[in-house]
């Protein structure tokens, strides 16, 4: 058996949004990369679930808008994962009460009653476009940035 060096190296856990301590400071440093792009970071499973626990951290009373943008784009992405079932109004009324705007409201019920799987993940694509814009140019996008460099500004001291 060869002997190998076993030096054991330490891992340095930093507080998260949550409370938890379970974030490495390499996972910080990659998802705060991420947050260059509202759309990378909601591509990330863990930099989307550290978005979400952020916002929920920071409302008082009711969601914001960058939480209901949020809550249409996953919505959204839960739809176009689902191949079986029709897209129906009920679908869109799910949304609607997540907050989805009039305008794509009305665009999804047109493209709803033409029926075609395309156009409807079309126009469901285009929703999470529209959000993905919105939750970007938000104050609470750039807040959670600087929350992320302020987590990695104090491990570096």
């Amino acid at each position: 058996m060869a002997s190998s060096s076993n030096k054991s190296k330490t891992v340095q856990l930093i507080r998260c949004f949550c409370g938890c301590s379970e974030m490495s400071v390499e996972e910080v440093r990659r998802i705060y990369t991420l947050t260059n792009s509202m759309h990378h970071t909601l591509l990330d499973p863990q930099a989307a679930k550290l978005f979400r626990r952020y916002l929920e951290t920071q409302r008082v009373g009711d969601k914001g808008e960058a939480e209901q943008y949020l809550d249409v784009y996953e919505k959204c992405a839960e739809f176009l994962q689902e191949e079986q079932r029709t897209f129906t109004l009920d679908h869109i009324e799910e949304l609607r009460d997540l907050g989805l705007a009039d305008h794509h409201e009305s665009d999804l019920m047109r493209r709803t009653r033409g029926g075609q799987d395309s156009d409807i993940k079309s126009g469901l694509n285009r929703i999470q476009g529209d959000c993905l814009k919105e939750i970007e140019a938000s104050s609470d996008f750039k807040e959670f940035r600087s929350a992320i460099l302020k987590k990695m500004q104090r491990i570096r001291n």
